[in-house]
């Protein structure tokens, strides 16, 4: 089978096509720009086709699937997907927008007419608040909310990725609350947890987990953070003003982040399920750098999904199983006691 990426001159879409390359496929490389795409598909040997978006359905016809790698996906997210629906193709991403990610699935009966299958986010962040989620949440025999937080330990990031976490700092703080979207300032909501690296300061925000891991997991009441070693107060403090600048526009993109030298790459994830009686079971996620999950985790992704379609849309816990996060190397799940401490079996 044939499959494709959208946006593989960005960063991340570069390092997809690598490792799909390392596991012995050849996928489309798609884009518009073909002063970089040729450069990029002659360097790996791959082949290439320069699209617009009036042209993207008629390229994408001979091919299977498509990972779209292009953000902020709350723009790219329309176009790409409705040239899937006219040619049949099935689509992924590696959102991790709030707004896009909700997007998809409001296009459910679209997705289910033509017989395809849409998947948000098959990158780092929400495949593996998924997996913690859903295994905090089968700790509890009768839960009713769950809250996740990410710790992400990445080598670098490229400027799509960074306009879409400025996108996402801009919306604010989110938390699905008996179904229904609460919204709140960014910097609302901070408090400090007890971890397995220490204490972290959590800060809700308006992520794609929320959508992902409320499809996934079932429950109806949701929250999701990222985390900092920096103080709450001092959080507090700083992100409203953060939050100001990224709605004005008055910040584009995030400082550039470079690769360290001996650094051994830790990133993790965090959940707690709490039932009605106020039980609560915590679970925490241990695996590598973000970015080089995120290539696995999407090559994985797309190799599942051409095996085992599903003709909807849904996440990929859903269609591959809650534990698909775990086939990504040097992943695993613990659970926590109540002082944050991994429980030993």
């Amino acid at each position: 089978m044939t499959w494709a990426i959208y946006g593989a001159t960005g960063y991340t879409g570069g390092l997809i096509a690598a490792e799909a390359i390392a596991r012995g496929e050849r996928p489309v490389l798609l884009g518009r720009a073909e002063q970089r795409l040729r450069p990029l598909a002659e360097s790996l040997d791959l082949p290439f086709v320069v699209v617009t978006e009036q042209t993207l359905a008629k390229s994408l016809k001979p091919v299977d699937l498509v990972v779209n790698a292009a953000g902020p996906f709350v723009e790219t997210l329309e176009p790409v997907l409705t040239a899937c629906i006219a040619s049949g193709t099935h689509y992924l991403d590696i959102s991790n927008e709030f707004e896009s990610v909700q997007q998809l699935f409001r296009q459910a009966a679209r997705v289910r007419a033509v017989g395809i299958t849409a998947v948000p986010s098959v990158g780092f962040g929400t495949v593996v608040t998924d997996a913690v989620a859903k295994h905090a949440v089968a700790s509890l025999p009768d839960p009713v909310a769950v809250e996740v937080a990410m710790f992400a330990d990445n080598a670098s990031r490229g400027p799509a990725t960074s306009a879409s976490t400025v996108g996402v700092l801009g919306s604010g703080g989110v938390r699905i609350v008996d179904g229904l979207v609460q919204r709140a300032p960014l910097g609302r909501g901070i408090r400090r947890i007890a971890t397995p690296i220490g204490a972290r300061s959590i800060v809700p925000i308006a992520t794609g987990d929320l959508v992902t891991v409320r499809h996934t997991t079932g429950m109806r009441t949701v929250s999701a953070s990222v985390g900092f070693t920096v103080p709450a107060p001092l959080l507090t403090t700083a992100l409203p003003m953060v939050g100001f600048a990224a709605r004005s526009r008055l910040v584009r993109g995030l400082p550039e982040a470079r690769r360290r030298a001996n650094h051994v790459y830790r990133s993790h994830a965090w959940a707690r399920a709490t039932d009605a009686d106020g039980h609560t079971a915590s679970s925490w996620l241990t695996t590598g750098e973000g970015f080089s999950f995120t290539a696995t985790s999407t090559v994985n992704a797309v190799l599942g999904v051409l095996d085992r379609p599903l003709a909807d849309v849904a996440t990929i816990a859903t269609v591959l199983g809650a534990e698909f996060a775990l086939d990504v190397p040097g992943t695993r799940i613990d659970a926590l006691d109540e002082r944050g401490r991994v429980v030993v079996t």
